[in-house]
């Protein structure tokens, strides 16, 4: 009886702090919101099972290794807050007449994390997605958005959708082959790598496995896919422990290993196929070495080699690494995401100098608290690759940030954030998938995790929608997967998908894409403003009056766009975009650069100006921050007629 009287007063003390009381197992259904007493401190995570005396926790931020069953003791629901006696909103006219509605709080920018989104019925054939806020004129307006209606993506089973493995996969990779755009099958890792083919009915059967003698009894722990000799059959890295190993595949379906496997002094992690080389075999791997450096290799059928030595990262250690053409200079760069103490420090842009031995490292937006992992595609189709950087920081909130290629090194273009999660339900271990899963000819971005796979439908150039959507699966529920790959498995032009959950279920799903290629009611607004590269900073800019006598035919320059950009704690490095336009080839572009505060006397500088296109030119510059920069730009031509300057004020 005493037992009893002292969990009742605890209940009772609980609930008065507003925590609620100590659930049994009726009232904790799945997808209830707890905490979770570990050592004296409450955990965030969230009820995936339910039990007589217990429940299948997964927590916030955490990915499924950390999963556990905890006592129902230990466990307090979370009460979520309620707004008394709400105000009717107001309404509002927006591109296609209506507007969701988010909350009567004041919601401030950034985008706040409770956030309800809104779920299509079952049988809708269109979705409401959120385009651009819509202007304020103060913070106690309600956030509304411009609106789009696109086609809900729906996927069918095909003849054989569901493949049994004997072991739980860990990753996939899809095997193409000369000239076929449809997939011939695909490589998992299933403690060893299995080969999988496709079967002649919809479907892929396993065909056999790599022979991974020569790892020894280290197991295959990460396996990426490339074209390594340019023969146009997929080649297959893996890498085990210090070796990495390359198996060359030929057009009969065989897989002809190195003769000779890279070892290295260090556990090998993150293997990526690149074009980082110039001459007649451009193709390599970039490996993590170890913890924080990372290593450029040249593969062949003799052997396996480092091209020289490792690049050190300075921080603790590398957490994803990936490449990607960002820059557009024909060459693959990498990106590099990077953790301190166990928090994300950013994302960095190792950018390939045309092959050369003299590359270097660049953050990413300047934010050096986001990215845990990172994808690649070219987002806006503009022949540069885009980065997709998605992050589980519980208390920032799940986000994702798109960041899109940009000509030369001048930074990123449009950063572009999107709502990654409803409050209190985390990602967990996410997988980035791209294609056009709804079948109406725009890239739709896809985020999979705890919930399964989520679509952010794109609208048009690089506009998608902020909130996702759940696709649906005729005659049944969609595979609540955790990883998935994207491809053309039958040959219609719909993005297919094939999934399956790494370490958890035996077994891989396949479903294809059967949304309509014409779906009645769809509308996409017109953008609120004509879209350009974001300016980090704010920019007057004005032409200085002729000092001299103008000459005919003379180069004019017009101003494009300028940005700030980090370079260290205490300096900016400076970017002004212009286009140099003249009847004559154009031999050099000029620039002052002056700068002064209240503390400094003025001083001037000489940027370096490089052109970057036809008529495209870009003046750069590194100074200390916390001043105001006036850069005065000239241009001449080989005829020696010089242009009227051009002078732009730059205020950080």
């Amino acid at each position: 009886m005493a037992a009893v009287a002292r969990r009742l007063t605890l209940a009772a003390l609980l609930a008065g702090f507003g925590l609620g009381p100590v659930f049994g197992a009726q009232l904790l259904p799945p997808g209830a919101r707890v905490l979770v007493d570990k050592a004296g401190t409450g955990h965030r995570a969230i009820v995936l099972k339910m039990e007589a005396a217990r429940c299948f926790v997964a927590y916030e931020g955490e990915d499924e290794r950390f999963d556990e069953w905890v006592d129902t003791g230990r466990v307090r629901e979370v009460r979520a807050e309620v707004t008394p006696n709400p105000t009717p909103p107001e309404k509002s006219p927006s591109a296609t007449g209506t507007v969701p509605e988010l909350s009567n709080t004041p919601v401030p920018e950034p985008l706040p994390r409770t956030l309800e989104l809104p779920r299509q019925p079952a049988t809708a054939v269109t979705s409401g997605v959120w385009l651009e806020p819509l202007p304020r004129k103060d913070d106690k307006e309600p956030l509304r958005f411009s609106t789009a209606t696109l086609a809900a993506p729906r996927f069918k089973l095909g003849a054989a959708a569901g493949i049994t493995t004997t072991k739980a996969p860990l990753r996939a990779v899809l095997l193409h082959t000369k000239g076929s755009a449809v997939p011939r099958g695909f490589a998992a890792l299933e403690g060893g790598v299995a080969l999988y083919r496709a079967d002649g009915r919809g479907g892929f059967t396993r065909a056999g496995e790599l022979d991974t003698a020569v790892f020894g009894n280290f197991t295959p722990e990460y396996l990426q896919a490339g074209d390594l000799n340019d023969d146009g059959e997929t080649d297959l890295v893996v890498a085990a422990g210090p070796l990495l190993q390359v198996f060359f595949g030929t057009a009969d379906g065989r897989f002809v290993p190195s003769a000779k496997p890279y070892r290295a002094p260090l556990p090998l992690r993150h293997p990526a196929v690149g074009r980082f080389f110039a001459g007649a075999l451009p193709w390599g791997v970039a490996v993590v070495e170890g913890e924080n450096t990372f290593r450029l290799l040249r593969a062949t059928a003799d052997e396996i080699t480092a091209t020289e030595a490792p690049f050190e990262v300075k921080f603790e250690r590398i957490t994803c690494l990936v490449p990607g053409d960002f820059d557009g200079d024909g060459f693959s760069d990498l990106a590099v995401a990077s953790e301190t103490a166990g928090h994300p420090t950013g994302a960095w842009m190792f950018f390939n100098q045309r092959g050369v031995s003299k590359p270097f490292l660049w953050p990413v937006g300047g934010r050096d608290d986001f990215a845990r992992d990172l994808a690649v595609a070219d987002l806006d189709h503009d022949g540069r690759d885009d980065l997709i950087m998605t992050d589980g920081e519980v208390q920032r909130g799940e986000r994702i940030r798109i960041v899109y290629g940009a000509p030369g090194r001048a930074g990123w273009e449009d950063p572009w954030e999107l709502i990654g999660s409803e409050y209190g339900v985390g990602f967990g271990t996410a997988a980035v998938v791209v294609g056009d899963f709804n079948h109406d000819g725009r890239t739709d971005l896809g985020i999979a995790g705890r919930n399964g796979l989520r679509i952010y439908l794109g609208a048009d150039y690089r506009r998608f929608g902020r909130n996702p959507v759940w696709p649906r699966l005729d005659g049944g529920d969609f595979p609540e997967h955790r990883w998935f790959l994207t491809g053309d498995f039958n040959g219609d032009g719909a993005a297919d998908l094939l999934g399956c959950t790494p370490a958890f279920a035996t077994g891989y799903n396949i479903v294809l894409g059967d949304t309509p290629a014409m779906v009645a009611g769809v509308q996409v607004p017109a953008p609120l403003r004509k879209r350009a590269p974001t300016q980090s900073s704010s920019t007057v800019t004005k032409i200085n009056p002729a000092s001299f006598e103008v000459i005919p035919g003379a180069p004019t320059i017009h101003f494009l766009g300028s940005r700030t950009e980090p370079y260290g704690q205490h300096r900016l490095r400076i970017v002004v975009e212009v286009a140099v336009v003249a009847e004559n080839v154009v031999e050099a572009v000029d620039a002052v650069c002056k700068y002064e505060d209240a503390s400094t006397p003025l001083e001037q500088v000489n940027p370096v100006s490089k052109r970057q296109g036809e008529r495209v030119w870009f003046v750069e510059v590194v100074l200390p921050r916390g001043r105001n920069y006036e850069f005065t730009i000239t241009a001449r031509d080989d005829h020696g007629r010089k242009a009227d300057p051009l002078r732009v004020t730059v205020n950080p």
